[in-house]
């Protein structure tokens, strides 16, 4: 296969992944590499569509915060580490996550979090530690995970 022809058939398949959902550039890479692509003609193909603007990683940074905010809440620092996974540089994570996600709506997705996992336990042993625990799995800071366990401890919720 010529330099053209596989570049060709790169294109073709990011644009059937972003078809799907918006991907960073480095998940393409990696998901294109493990194709056994040239590496030169991926990374030509990746930055040509980088100019045109198929391939933005704020933009799917974006998408992928707003994303966990609606459908998966988690914590900053669960996302941080999501977006890390996928190449989305630091300083673009840090910016992004200030700006999308206020204290006050991390506070509420772990409350809103807190009262599920309540509902499912029978259990009533040890449920401000098992509580703080899955909050901070769920990538909450112990600052949060610490006040809504005192905001339910004087509802007497725990």
């Amino acid at each position: 296969m010529t330099n053209k022809e596989e570049q060709s058939e790169i294109r073709s398949k990011v644009f059937k992944y972003l078809a799907r959902r918006e991907h960073s550039r480095y998940e393409l890479y990696k998901k294109l590499n493990r194709k056994e692509y040239n590496r030169s003609n991926i990374n030509k193909v990746l930055n040509e569509l980088e100019e045109k603007d198929y391939i933005n990683d704020e933009r799917f940074a974006r998408s992928w915060i707003r994303s966990r905010l609606r459908l998966k809440p988690r914590g900053k620092r669960l996302i941080k580490k999501e977006l890390t996974q996928k190449g989305v540089s630091k300083s673009l994570q840090d910016r992004l996550i200030f700006e999308l996600v206020s204290e006050e709506k991390e506070l509420e997705m772990a409350k809103n979090l807190s009262k599920k996992w309540l509902n499912r336990k029978r259990s009533k042993e040890n449920l401000d530690r098992k509580l703080y625990r899955y909050l901070s799995n769920k990538g909450f800071s112990s600052n949060i995970a610490i006040t809504i366990l005192d905001n339910f401890r004087e509802k007497n919720l725990l």
